[in-house]
């Protein structure tokens, strides 16, 4: 994967691909809130000699700092700079949790941009599924700032994943966030969700995943209700927690290999 960037007058974004020939649709992996691109360090390695890869570092998260005026709006024009940058007419989105708070803006405002949708324990746009819960979420940063930072990052490393590797990762890429730049990438994005009152329309293929022992906020609940709404096929990670793409990248890798298989047949 090479590192490379695009950049606006909101800041500098940056991004990694392979160097593979035309596809007819690369893969963009988004990243959950407070990590970064290498949430999907598995999937790169296995996928490398497969199919066009983007990871990238969305606004206000790993390098992709500083950065001003954040909207959902505008990363998925930081996201267009980098599709047209690398000549891709189409994608197949992965997000992980926050990561899929983007890719649905993507999918909302460039559906025939996108050829497929892939939710690693994310939760849909639309208040319809939510009620008392959305409490925690616009109060996130209130909460989290009075946590000693290195506590924080301890104690969200464990929560999110259930592998010692998979933990370490995500414990290193908090450190290097730091706290202030934590509580700004919360507030924004959190901030931008609570905006949306409207579900998306997925035209496109859909899989909805989620980690066996995933114990964030209402995951599980939010996924199956999800499901069962729109008839979105529905899998369980096994031997998963949040960022279950990495604790059973095994498994996760399989059930995409499939689900891109299933598309490219189309």
């Amino acid at each position: 994967m090479v590192e490379k960037k695009v950049e606006s007058t909101r800041g500098t974004v940056y991004y990694w691909t392979n160097e593979l020939a035309a596809q007819p649709f690369a893969i963009v992996f988004c990243h959950g809130l407070t990590a970064d691109h290498t949430l999907f360090d598995k999937q790169a390695e296995y996928l490398d000699d497969r199919f066009k890869l983007i990871t990238w570092d969305y606004p206000l998260h790993g390098k992709s700092r500083p950065y001003q005026d954040f909207s959902f709006a505008n990363v998925n024009q930081d996201l267009l700079l980098i599709l047209e940058q690398e000549r891709i007419e189409k994608v197949v989105l992965v997000g992980q949790s926050a990561g899929g708070y983007i890719a649905q803006a993507f999918v909302r405002d460039y559906p025939d941009k996108v050829r497929g949708f892939v939710g690693i324990g994310t939760t849909p746009f639309g208040e319809g599924y939510y009620k008392s819960e959305l409490f925690w979420i616009r109060h996130y940063t209130a909460i989290a700032k009075w946590y000693p930072y290195s506590y924080y990052c301890k104690v969200s490393a464990k929560s999110v994943a259930l592998t010692t590797e998979a933990r370490d990762s995500m414990y290193q890429t908090l450190v290097a966030l730091g706290k202030q730049d934590m509580l700004a990438a919360a507030k924004a994005v959190y901030g931008e969700f609570l905006k949306e009152k409207d579900e998306v329309q997925f035209n496109c293929p859909v899989l909805l995943t989620y980690g066996e022992y995933d114990n964030i906020g209402y995951v599980k609940r939010y996924n199956k209700m999800w499901s069962e709404k729109t008839g979105y096929p529905l899998k369980v990670i096994k031997d998963a927690a949040h960022n279950a793409n990495y604790d059973n990248y095994l498994a996760f890798n399989e059930l995409l290999i499939e689900f891109i298989g299933s598309i490219a047949s189309m």
